[in-house]
């Protein structure tokens, strides 16, 4: 009889734990877009890649300001042309989650194929 009487006890403390907690339902987070993600959606292919039809990697360092635009954008290649065409393309495009942290320097690779 003690033994039915502990379980029964032992079962109502469970189960009086187990709602004790308020219901939270699970909200699953938005897949977040990464940098490179989001620069990639604004550059277009270069055309001076496009008649060499090799794939390149440049890499790019730039600023957000406060209104999280791009900035103080530079490029790390050795072509002018592809330099001007990236600089055109980037410069004053806005990056959504970044840029909480002032004059913090982000570094991104695109790679760039045929």
């Amino acid at each position: 009889m003690k033994k039915y009487l502990y379980l029964l006890m032992l079962a109502g403390c469970l189960v009086t734990q187990a709602y004790s907690s308020p219901y939270s339902p699970h909200k699953p987070a938005a897949p977040q877009v990464t940098l490179e993600q989001q620069i990639a959606r604004y550059v277009s292919y270069p055309s001076i890649l496009k008649s060499t039809r090799l794939a390149s990697v440049v890499v790019i360092q730039f600023r957000l300001n406060e209104a999280s635009e791009v900035c103080q954008l530079k490029v790390f290649s050795q072509n002018d042309e592809l330099n001007n065409s990236l600089l055109r393309q980037l410069t004053s495009k806005k990056l959504v989650g970044y840029g909480r942290v002032p004059d913090e320097l982000y570094t991104v690779r695109l790679h760039f194929e045929p």
